[in-house]
């Protein structure tokens, strides 16, 4: 984050109020690595699923897909977050909206959430996973992730600069309308402000929409952390090979206590796109 770029745009006196923002993420990248290992960070592909846990279906009994899993013992440490285990996430490709259920986002007829604190016990192999899936109409079938991409985290930090449930909470109204508190009607420096929001796909911090954040009009917000969020982004030799609709972005939200606890039971689930 330009803390300099940020102190061009805004006025001294409001400056404090964004900095106080400040929070740390994990920002994740991709990489095209060829197969991987079923315990593997990554995005796509096969997951670790032990034999124990029945694969995850959709309510007409197909499989959901893996979006993508965390392995937290190959990622920085993130205050509240876990240190060991793995953390997965499945969605419905079989589904024209990815499994999403716009009234009720914690429905996980659609969607699944994982997390595994060790891997002791025998997995699902990729061949008995692939195997799900062989009778699967590929015509009806609506990837996120077209392949399968190792993913890897950084540490750095980011300023609330999205408008959110989190700006609303912190600055009493919506990004745009503080925006414009701020800076008058000058269409450039609402832009660079704007663009300082540094989206991507990430662990903690702050949310990104295309459209609107949800939560903005529930009342008494239980899901208030961002757990995963997962943006489309061209990956090596791939235009996109992680993509939402056109070309929108993911995320999963959790309580904050939840997360101390590990307990991810109860995940809302949401993406958009333009």
């Amino acid at each position: 984050m330009s803390k300099q770029k940020l102190e061009e745009i805004v006025p001294q006196e409001a400056l404090p109020q964004f900095l106080a923002t400040e929070k740390s993420r994990i920002l994740l990248s991709f990489k095209d690595e060829g197969e991987l290992g079923l315990m593997q960070s990554k995005a796509g592909g096969r997951a670790y699923l032990p034999k124990s846990e029945p694969y995850p279906r959709n309510g007409d009994g197909q499989p959901l897909s893996l979006l993508a899993q965390i392995n937290f013992e190959e990622m920085p440490a993130l205050d509240n977050f876990p240190t060991r285990g793995l953390l997965s996430f499945y969605v419905d490709y079989n589904d024209d909206i990815i499994g999403i259920d716009f009234d009720e986002p914690t429905n996980t007829n659609g969607f699944r959430v994982f997390y595994f604190e060790d891997f002791s016990e025998v997995s699902y192999s990729k061949e008995e996973q692939d195997a799900l899936f062989e009778s699967v109409d590929k015509d009806d079938f609506y990837p996120v992730v077209e392949g399968e991409f190792w993913m890897y985290g950084q540490e750095n930090s980011q300023l609330l600069l999205t408008d959110s449930y989190d700006f609303k909470k912190v600055f009493g109204g919506d990004f745009y309308e503080v925006a414009e508190k701020l800076v008058g009607e000058d269409d450039d420096k609402l832009d660079e402000l704007f663009e300082l929001a540094e989206v991507g796909s990430q662990l903690g911090a702050y949310p990104y929409f295309t459209q609107e954040d949800p939560r903005k009009y529930q009342e008494g917000v239980r899901h208030d952390t961002l757990l995963f969020q997962l943006d489309s982004v061209g990956i090596d030799t791939f235009n996109y090979g992680i993509i939402w609709g056109d070309c929108g972005i993911g995320n999963f939200f959790i309580n904050l206590e939840d997360l101390k606890n590990k307990d991810f039971s109860n995940v809302m689930y949401n993406w958009d796109c333009t």
